[in-house]
């Protein structure tokens, strides 16, 4: 279970690279923003890493955790609309500048917590910065460390909080998602090969030999490839905002309750 879900890590790393390439060409990365989440999801996904291999041999326990992650976004992507706020932020915004910007929250009476962000072909997006609750940092926390474990669900708390928190625009929102992603899973799938090298490593044998004995190519040669690919096609996809944004939400939190309602059968049926 170690080695699967270390190549997942593996996988995702590349496919999350590929796509960051892209909405990075685009200019649709906040790195302010990225950053408040990595000094968070970094260090958790480090000691989720570290626990994998002990937690590894409940699969149960780990059907479990996803399935309450996955519905609980489902829920939270369901309830906390926010369109009521709407007409009091465009309202707002007649007011204050001349040129309006599409979004759904009320404006702050901080200037300081307005961001904008100018794409490559011209495009300004205007959003909020996302304030680090406890809630926001704990569900944060809980992703990056499942993550470690997994290989699976920073991205899934990271989008909802700078969609739903930050009001900020779909392109930069799966933009900056994704940085965090790349930036979290990597660090646990180092930790994750280093410590499946350490277990094959002799005395005549140097812990990057191991690594490479460790990875399983005959998997990872075709999932890495297309994981690229898909991340090229995601990025072009939101920076040409082809899918509409409540549309991208209401996908995911239907998306997210059937996961979560699967693997709680698959835990409760064994």
């Amino acid at each position: 279970a170690a080695a699967a879900i270390a190549s997942a890590l593996l996988s995702e790393v590349f496919g999350f690279t590929s796509g960051l390439s892209g909405y990075w060409r685009r200019g649709l990365v906040d790195w302010g923003v990225a950053s408040k989440f990595l000094v968070i999801s970094v260090p958790f996904s480090f000691l989720g890493a570290i626990a994998a291999s002990s937690v590894a041999g409940n699969p149960q326990l780990l059907r479990a955790v996803y399935a309450a992650l996955m519905i609980g976004l489902s829920v939270f992507l369901t309830l906390s609309d926010n369109s009521s706020q709407q007409q009091q932020f465009q309202q707002q915004q007649q007011q204050q500048q001349q040129d309006e910007f599409d979004q759904e929250c009320p404006v702050p009476d901080d200037d300081n917590q307005i961001r904008t962000k100018t794409a490559a072909d011209g495009t300004v997006y205007e959003y909020l910065m996302p304030q680090t609750t406890p809630v926001a940092a704990s569900a944060t926390s809980f992703g990056a460390a499942l993550t470690g474990l997994l290989g699976v669900g920073i991205g899934e708390v990271v989008l909802p909080q700078l969609i739903r928190l930050g009001c900020m625009p779909q392109p930069v929102a799966a933009g900056t998602s994704v940085a965090v992603v790349v930036m979290t899973a990597f660090t646990a799938a180092i930790i994750q090969f280093l410590v499946l090298a350490g277990d094959v490593v002799t005395p005549t044998t140097s812990l990057w030999e191991g690594v490479v004995r460790v990875v399983p190519w005959n998997f990872v040669q075709f999932t890495v490839p297309a994981a690229v690919i898909g991340g090229q096609i995601a990025s072009y996809l939101a920076a040409n905002q082809i899918l509409d944004d409540k549309a991208v939400e209401r996908f995911a939190a239907i998306l997210f309750g059937v996961i979560g309602v699967a693997f709680t059968i698959k835990c409760v049926t064994g």
